[in-house]
């Protein structure tokens, strides 16, 4: 018997939310259900405004790695000696990079970037784009809740938030390249 009560009760109140957020929906206006998406994809805004065919030279420092590579007809080479890199880690990462979006501006000085783990920064990406000149991207610590890297874009003082999948597709990017070079200094000439 007292289950049953129980019962009718949490379907009642089922049903009264139901009602409830159906005359929500209903009663609020469409214009501004779109204006609060707009406001969504005005704050996610891609970072850079090229596509990743454009870069023709990169120059990555992260987690105390150093690599170097320009685009060549045979694919991603090491400037420092003209060994290939794994084009295609290297090309889904500039392509990880393009799709970046600004995750939203972070409120503080220029003071505090040593707090962000953006001086000394953690990581710097140089790229060169044809048509666009030099792109920089500065990456630090993750936001508390670790979903977010802080980051200065093309020495912007204005420090921002981007989707902390970047620091996977880096270490991608890195270990892929040590990998690589390892096999190719155990391969004889």
């Amino acid at each position: 018997m007292i289950g049953s009560q129980e019962s009718r009760r949490v379907m009642v109140l089922g049903v009264l939310a139901l009602l409830l957020g159906g005359y929500t929906y209903a009663t609020t206006p469409a214009q501004t259900r779109l204006a609060s998406q707009t406001q969504q994809e005005k704050l996610e805004r891609p970072i850079f405004e090229f596509s990743a065919e454009k870069i023709t030279h990169l120059e990555v420092m992260f987690d105390e790695q150093h690599l170097v590579g320009t685009r060549t007809a045979e694919g991603w080479k090491r400037e420092q000696n003209g060994e290939l890199l794994p084009s295609a880690v290297v090309d889904d990462f500039l392509t990880a990079l393009t799709k970046l979006v600004n995750l939203g501006n972070v409120e503080g000085q220029a003071g505090e970037l040593s707090e962000y783990g953006l001086k000394p920064p953690k990581t710097q990406i140089s790229l060169q784009v044809e048509g666009g000149g030099t792109q920089t991207l500065v990456l630090g610590k993750h936001n508390p809740v670790s979903t977010s890297l802080y980051a200065l874009v093309n020495q912007s003082p204005q420090v921002i938030l981007v989707g902390s999948v970047l620091s996977w597709d880096l270490r991608k990017l890195m270990d892929a390249a040590k990998s690589l070079e390892a096999a190719q200094q155990k391969t004889p000439s």
